[in-house]
């Protein structure tokens, strides 16, 4: 019943979105969306949120079959990737083609519309979290460009994201190079992706780089209230996202590829879990940022030019590793049911609205499950069940600055306590914990919402596999 619904919307909207004239011609813009969350949206109401948003582009992260199913005639390009611990897999050309044509050639021919395959993800970061570079992507590149060839799909262009951390640290563009322990897989890769016409590929992440770098956080923003801004030559760059641009185009440049295209496959502000991290920061940053690129000015290394990019990300995602901090898991526009959190307008008009909201969820009751704060309680079992229940659940909004955490201990055991109920699909054995009490009363506070699940979760199935990061 409801993939026809979906397929209402489709025909209904297809026709406005695409002559309609409100989408600018010429650079494109795309979001990222990813399932590493223990409620999801299901494909069918994805599909309907971007088609009601006006969203042509899209990165999936786990395209199994069911998903793909969705986006068959839908006209919005995908992006899938090949993730690390599928590849690691592989020993043989077969196994990549007959994922090829599975996924891509067979649902080539349903309709789906396919821009791009990603093979790795961000292989030479410096990231703890990837203990260990992986050494396979130019050899798997290879041969996912074979398989796509055998199958007559030179359109779609493989290519891998790389993180800014690929480049050195430096105070001018002009500096721009990439670091030397990597320089020589790096060259090879654009000399890989250059003879096939694919793009480069780059993350960023602002809120990470402008406190890693030192800067004064409103240099990330597009309004030019920042008193800081960096001199260059003939170039003042005055917000963070031109400064790390053109610091990337000078190091291509230097190697010969001061030409080549450049993707932003990753870009957004979170809404919690640090410091600088809420919603009206992600939405001054991202209605900034659209405003900045449907104006169409480029770079002062590149003026006057097109900008692709890919907003992160549609919603927000409980599981993610968070190696960069816990504001990873805060990156979606959307809550997790479905519900927008702050105005933006994907169409690039500057509308002050919010996205559309999700259409077929359903809220669980209003229960929630908490901690009696009584002090008869062993304090160690209580401490322990807290920390399990942290650990089993998601306890990112206790970051530094995040919107739990000015939370009393009674308050932050509640919260954990009532996070593995949720995730649990409100199971009563979940709420087995010292001191837990179910509740209708709800225990938010006016900084911290304690929420409640949807229930329209729905399995990842025969994906690529749940390995990934921000």
């Amino acid at each position: 019943m409801y993939r026809k619904i979906s397929s209402l919307w489709i025909s209904l909207l297809m026709p406005l979105i695409l002559f309609g004239g409100e989408i600018h011609v010429g650079a494109y813009l795309g979001i990222s969306w990813g399932r590493m969350a223990t409620q999801k949206l299901v494909p069918s109401m994805i599909v309907d949120l971007l088609l009601q948003n006006g969203i042509s582009e899209l990165r999936l992260f786990q395209p199994s079959f069911h998903v793909l199913d969705a986006f068959a005639d839908t006209n919005i390009g995908l992006i899938v990737t090949l993730q690390e611990n599928y590849l690691k897999n592989v020993v043989e050309q077969k196994q990549l083609d007959d994922y090829i044509h599975e996924r891509i050639k067979v649902y080539s021919e349903k309709g789906v519309k396919f821009r791009y395959v990603y093979v790795g993800n961000e292989p030479f970061t410096k990231s703890l979290y990837m203990k260990k570079q992986f050494n396979g992507t130019i050899h798997y590149l290879n041969m996912t460009r074979d398989a796509l060839d055998k199958f007559n799909l030179p359109d779609i262009k493989a290519t891998t994201p790389h993180f800014t951390d690929v480049l050195t640290n430096v105070t001018k563009p002009s500096e721009g190079d990439f670091r030397e322990d990597i320089k020589g897989k790096m060259l090879e890769f654009l000399d890989c992706i250059n003879r096939t016409g694919a793009p480069f590929v780059i993350h960023m992440f602002p809120i990470y780089t402008v406190y890693t770098y030192g800067f004064d956080v409103d240099f990330a923003f597009f309004n030019n209230k920042s008193k800081f801004k960096i001199v260059d030559g003939n170039n003042t760059y005055t917000n963070l996202f031109t400064f790390m641009y053109d610091t990337l185009v000078s190091a291509l440049a230097k190697e010969g590829y001061g030409d080549m295209e450049i993707i932003v496959g990753q870009i957004g502000w979170p809404t919690d879990g640090y410091v600088s991290a809420s919603e009206k920061n992600a939405e001054k940053f991202n209605r900034g940022l659209l405003q900045y690129i449907a104006r169409k000015e480029g770079t002062p290394l590149r003026p006057n030019k097109d900008i692709n990019m890919y907003l992160l990300s549609l919603t927000d995602e409980n599981l993610v590793v968070t190696d960069y901090g816990p504001y990873q898991r805060h990156w979606g526009v959307y809550k997790h049911d479905g519900v927008p959190k702050y105005k933006i307008d994907f169409t690039l008009q500057n509308r002050d609205v919010k996205p559309s909201v999700a259409k077929g969820t359903v809220r669980m009751p209003n229960r929630w499950c908490v901690f009696d704060g009584k002090t008869d309680h062993n304090e160690s079992l209580v401490l322990q069940d807290y920390e399990f229940a942290c650990a089993k659940s998601d306890c990112s909004a206790f970051g530094a600055g995040a919107t739990c955490d000015n939370l009393s201990f009674t308050e932050k055991v509640s919260y954990a306590y009532n996070m593995l109920y949720q995730i649990s699909n409100q199971d009563l054995r979940k709420c087995n914990l010292s001191g837990a009490t179910i509740t209708t009363n709800n225990p938010s506070t006016p900084d911290c919402d304690f929420p409640i699940e949807i229930l329209t979760a729905e399995v990842v199935d025969g994906g690529t596999g749940l390995t990934r990061r921000y």
